[in-house]
């Protein structure tokens, strides 16, 4: 009887590790790496970009054909499993000062809204080219940016299609290449007090899992754009543009930024709480073409 528990115990043992996925971030990092080093990396695939983001694309309607809605509810664990594969990191390439080699850094993350390659972003990744500034002579053509999924896939950025800046979103084309990518279905607005989900990337620690609830909802008189959701779940740098996901797994909005609150806000002393703050769903749906 004992050795028969044992081997169950033993067993049960086995499964759980075998059921846990563990993330090597060494290892997709080295692999981005490794891409952009090669000889046949064509880093000239990342500049299209260029020829078109200084036009002004404030508040402009996109023709994005997104999916139905989720209508079964998750689990915690089946949110993160049946999402973590399709969260991509916003990728910059730059050169290594000391040996003069490309290499990467995560500077965000990214989601994708169709199965043709529109993607959430913040605003305030997009004002890295100077997005709207009506002067071609204004972006910043040596900082280069791709999108990369879970699989190491690189999606070159193509063309910035719609922003808003008060609510800290964009909209942005992947060139897919001709493939299909899984998209996340768009889903209803929360209220004060629902249960939230991120997975995002904070300071380079990939598809890091938070949940949390919707502290507050906010919004300035008439105005859409105005729209804030304050939530519990951690994020943090690196999570800008990060989804949030309600309890089916559908979109419920879109990290932005952190306000620190402190007893003495000007001196900056005795932190007493963070309000993280994103944007909700709707704020994406009205850059959308009903």
């Amino acid at each position: 009887m004992r050795s028969t528990l044992l081997l169950i115990f033993s067993f049960l043992i086995v499964s759980s590790s075998y059921g846990q996925e563990y993330i090597d971030e060494e290892a997709l990092f080295m692999k981005l790496v490794n891409q952009v080093r090669s000889p046949d990396f064509k880093l000239e695939e990342l500049t299209k970009v260029y020829e078109t983001v200084h036009l002004d694309k404030k508040n402009k309607i996109v023709d994005v054909k997104t999916i139905s809605p989720r209508k079964k509810k998750l689990s915690k664990k089946e949110v993160f499993k049946t999402n973590k594969a399709n969260i991509y990191r916003f990728v910059k390439i730059f050169l290594n000062e000391n040996t003069g080699a490309r290499t990467i850094d995560n500077a965000a993350t990214s989601f994708p809204i169709s199965e043709d390659g529109y993607f959430c972003v913040n605003h305030h990744m997009v004002d890295i080219w100077n997005a709207g500034s009506g002067d071609p002579e204004a972006v910043d053509r040596s900082v280069y940016y791709f999108l990369t999924d879970f699989e190491g896939n690189i999606l070159p950025i193509d063309p910035v299609c719609s922003y808003n800046e008060q609510t800290d979103v964009a909209i942005i084309k992947a060139n897919t290449k001709g493939k299909k990518i899984e998209a996340f279905p768009l889903g209803n607005e929360l209220e004060t007090g629902d249960d939230v989900f991120i997975i995002a990337h904070p300071k380079s620690y990939l598809y890091y899992f938070s949940a949390g609830i919707v502290n507050r909802m906010t919004q300035n008189k008439d105005n859409i754009f105005s729209r804030k959701m304050e939530i519990s779940a951690d994020f943090a740098a690196g999570s800008s543009g990060g989804p949030i996901f309600d309890e089916f797994g559908n979109i419920a909005g879109i990290v932005s930024l952190t306000q620190s609150l402190y007893y003495h806000q000007q001196k900056q002393q005795s932190l007493q709480m963070v309000v993280r703050q994103t944007a909700p769903v709707s704020v994406i749906k009205a850059l959308i073409k009903k």
